[in-house]
């Protein structure tokens, strides 16, 4: 699991790195490794927030508090649990008002609506001085989440990021110096540098099948393969080497079969 600690008080946030490396080593054969990273401003941690399962977060002497960051991380996608850990800032009272400014629209799944579940639910809390057994059952809280949080792949572009799940990727092509990655919903973003590196960076994910140096696809979204031809649910068609068929033939008949 990768946490994030966010404290501007150094001594806290040294303790807080303490505390994690210790409950990591505890739990090294069972729920495995933690990995810490450690900031002390807002700007850093924003920087690439997708990467955590897990904020601990108390920010109180700066232009932006605990809160307004657990704000941010919301809004910028973060779907992971957001812990503030309170010292002087009643992170409580605050939410509680916060919730009541969310306007109450009586649409199911709305904006607002989600806004004001992810208030009630994905921000917890501790209290400072951290007591280890309230820290193992935060941790443990954490661990479940994550279990049950499918994955998402951070797309980064020039200009925008987006963050996708698996079978939002129909597939990916060179263009240039990018490669152009077609999405579902007619979107699409492009990515500066090769098709094998952005392969590498997904490899992981069951769908995705490399069939050349310039091109990538998603199983998941294939129509129809012949010979030499691969044809995708949006028509689009790609040429196939006699080499990499067996593989895609594989992977085709493995994925109609777990349907």
């Amino acid at each position: 699991m990768h946490i994030a600690v966010c404290d501007d008080n150094v001594a806290d946030r040294k303790q807080m790195e303490r505390l994690l490396q210790r409950s990591s080593d505890r739990r090294i054969q069972t729920t495995g490794v933690f990995y810490i990273d450690s900031y002390g401003n807002v700007e850093a941690v924003m920087r690439s927030p997708m990467l955590y399962d897990a904020f601990f977060i108390d920010m109180t002497s700066g232009s932006v508090n605990g809160f307004q960051l657990a704000r941010k991380l919301i809004d910028a996608g973060v779907t992971a649990p957001i812990v503030l850990c309170i010292s002087t800032i009643d992170y409580p009272a605050i939410i509680e008002a916060a919730i009541t400014e969310v306007p109450s629209d009586g649409i199911e799944n709305s904006n607002h609506d989600i806004l004001r579940r992810q208030l009630k639910t994905q921000i917890r809390f501790l209290h400072k001085q951290i007591k280890t057994d309230e820290l193992e059952e935060m941790l443990d809280y954490c661990l479940q989440i994550k279990a049950s949080t499918i994955p998402t792949i951070e797309l980064r572009g020039e200009k925008d990021t987006l963050y996708v799940y698996e079978d939002e990727i129909m597939y990916a092509e060179k263009e240039g110096n990018y490669s152009h990655v077609t999405l579902t919903e007619s979107r699409s973003i492009d990515i500066l540098g090769s098709i094998t590196n952005l392969y590498s960076q997904i490899a992981g994910f069951e769908h995705f099948i490399l069939i050349s140096e310039q091109v990538f696809v998603n199983i998941s979204f294939v129509a129809k393969l012949s010979l030499l031809k691969l044809v995708m649910n949006n028509q689009h068609r790609f040429t196939v080497s006699p080499f990499i068929l067996p593989t895609l033939k594989k992977a085709l008949e493995d994925y109609q079969s777990a349907l």
